[in-house]
């Protein structure tokens, strides 16, 4: 595969769909990654009336003697005489900088969170600095905010670490990195507004960097193979630890990046978002179903439901290959889903977002007979005040009902002296929610039930 293969004509081993598999949670020490390229990155300054080479040194860079190094660089014949409007570059590894952090926005089930060796309790709010491990579990997830106001989010199965969180005094500019080490993170990254700013994400085989965007960094379980694909914005990627000499890409909204573990890298553009059937009905059964338009190109779709429009409290998920997606019940509220469809190599696509609302109401009856006549009988499950409506008819569903009782409160209702006939019954309840801000009312039916009465 050679390097920008583009669209669809991605190699065949890097199509994937097996489920993460479900493993006790645990934050194991990794060999750390080589930090050199990212310390060797430079950054540039343009030098200012009364500036020196000594004077930098001795405010902005970690050592006094560190002048030395930028000198030879830079090819300086004179550290006392440097023209004004000079650009010189200076290695990040020189560089001082403030401790910047992170703090946890959500997380919901199993999550990990280690610093020092040691392992910290999460709490909402919690400052995460550098060099923290974090972990969820299946059906675990977690948001971090960082000081600019860039989100970064990790669902189920995923193991990250904070490998830089700074902030460089000589440019005042961020130097934040990531390393996924597997499962999936989602970088919601502010615009930067300096052009020493950084942000990158690395995982074993490839590193990306961007200046504001919305993108996904994905490693594959099985082949290692890590995947970049961006939603909003633009991102580069390239194979290997550093852009240096390195084989990259421009990867644009609405395209996907994959590298492979031996170093081939590889573009494709994203499929569209999938079509939701009726995606703002109420979800009031015991599960969540929701129904997806079949699309030959699409192998399997996952949904994400969130609390909030901005996906930091992500409350469940589910990755299937049918064309109903179902999930746990969850409890009663209004939610926000997120659909995306995954193709046969492997690359998710660009999100459908939708709102909907979450009532259970489940409704179920029978009938049976005895010497105190008929007895329609009916359960259900949901909170706030219910009430129930039984509709008989003679002869047809469509006919007008020779029974109709509205307003009942109990669950059961006798009728003696039915005539012979086919009958044909159901029930409705009427629900109110048990959030008194929430003025709907919910309405639903069982099927028509057929009862035969013969004398």
């Amino acid at each position: 595969m050679a390097l920008g293969t583009s669209k669809r004509q991605v190699s065949s081993y890097l199509r994937l769909f097996a489920l993460v598999s479900i493993a006790p949670i645990s934050i194991t020490p990794l060999a750390a990654q080589a930090q050199t390229s990212a310390d060797n990155m430079r950054v540039d300054y343009v030098f200012k009336k009364g500036d020196t080479l000594f004077e930098l040194a001795q405010k902005y860079m970690r050592k006094r003697s560190d002048y030395v190094t930028v000198q030879r660089l830079n090819r300086i014949a004179n550290p006392r005489f440097i023209p004004v409007g000079k650009t010189i570059s200076i290695p990040f590894r020189l560089l001082k900088y403030r401790e910047s952090e992170a703090s946890l926005s959500a997380f919901r089930g199993n999550v990990a969170i280690a610093d020092g060796g040691r392992n910290i309790t999460p709490v909402r709010g919690l400052a995460i600095g550098e060099g923290s491990r974090l972990a969820t579990s299946a059906g675990s997830f977690l948001t971090l905010q960082l000081e600019d106001g860039s989100r970064i989010s990790m669902p189920s199965n995923s193991k990250m670490r904070i490998t830089r969180l700074r902030q460089i005094l000589l440019t005042d500019s961020i130097d934040y990195e990531l390393a996924v080490d597997s499962g999936r993170v989602r970088s919601k990254v502010t615009p930067f507004d300096k052009k020493a700013d950084r942000y990158r994400v690395r995982t074993p085989v490839a590193v990306s960097a961007v200046r504001g965007t919305d993108y996904r960094t994905r490693v594959d379980e099985e082949t290692g193979t890590a995947f970049s694909e961006t939603v909003e914005g633009s991102i580069d990627v390239a194979a290997g630890e550093s852009f240096d000499g390195a084989a990259s890409v421009s990867v644009p909204e609405g395209v996907g990046a994959a590298a492979t573990v031996t170093g081939e890298l590889a573009t494709a553009d994203l499929l569209t978002p999938p079509e939701i059937v009726d995606p703002a009905k109420v979800q009031s059964e015991e599960t969540l179903d929701f129904s997806i338009a079949p699309r030959a190109t699409a192998k399997a779709h996952r949904i994400l439901i969130s609390s909030d429009a901005g996906f930091v409290d992500v409350v469940t998920e589910q990755l299937g290959d049918g064309q109903t997606i179902s999930l746990a019940s969850i409890p009663d509220g209004r939610y926000f889903g997120k659909a995306t469809a995954i193709d046969e190599d492997g690359f998710e696509g660009m999100p459908f977002n939708y709102s909907f609302k979450r009532q259970l109401s489940t409704l179920s009856g029978s009938a049976d007979s005895g010497d105190f006549g008929y007895r329609f009988k009916w359960v259900g499950a949901g909170s706030g005040k219910r009430t129930y409506r039984f509709q008989l008819m003679l002869g047809g569903t469509d006919t007008v009902p020779i029974v109709d009782e509205a307003g009942l409160t109990r669950d059961v209702i006798t009728l003696s002296d039915l005539p012979d006939g086919e009958y044909f019954w159901r029930v409705g309840v009427t629900q109110y929610s048990s959030d008194p801000e929430d003025k709907d009312v919910f309405q639903k039916w069982t099927d028509f039930e057929k009862l035969t009465v013969a004398g």
